[in-house]
């Protein structure tokens, strides 16, 4: 799972904002009536997000078939680790969540 800078799942960031939006709208519109031209209307991209967000939940967070595929090869004796490719993988995620390329 990813975070933002904060420490704080992105998923968890993003209702935040969307909270945020919907606090702005509900204020603007108990001022009367006056409304800005210059206002952006998110609330379609916001809803596509929380929906994007609810089908990326009910997807399974483990891969039942490669892990059975794994746990098949390691019983085989055909199972390798290469530590260079693991170490390569945690200096790159640690550098994407510093930010750095």
């Amino acid at each position: 799972m990813k975070v933002d800078n904060s420490g704080r799942p992105l998923s968890a960031t993003l209702a935040r904002a969307e909270a945020r939006a919907a606090n702005k709208q509900t204020a603007e519109g108990s001022n009367g009536g006056d409304v800005r031209s210059d206002n952006v209307d998110i609330t379609a991209f916001s809803a596509r997000l929380a929906s994007l967000e609810v089908n990326l939940g009910k997807q399974p967070v483990i891969d039942e078939a490669k892990v059975n595929e794994i746990r098949q090869a390691i019983a085989e004796g055909r199972f390798t680790i290469n530590p260079d490719a693991i170490a390569d993988k945690v200096m790159a995620s640690v550098k994407e969540l510093l930010g750095k390329s």
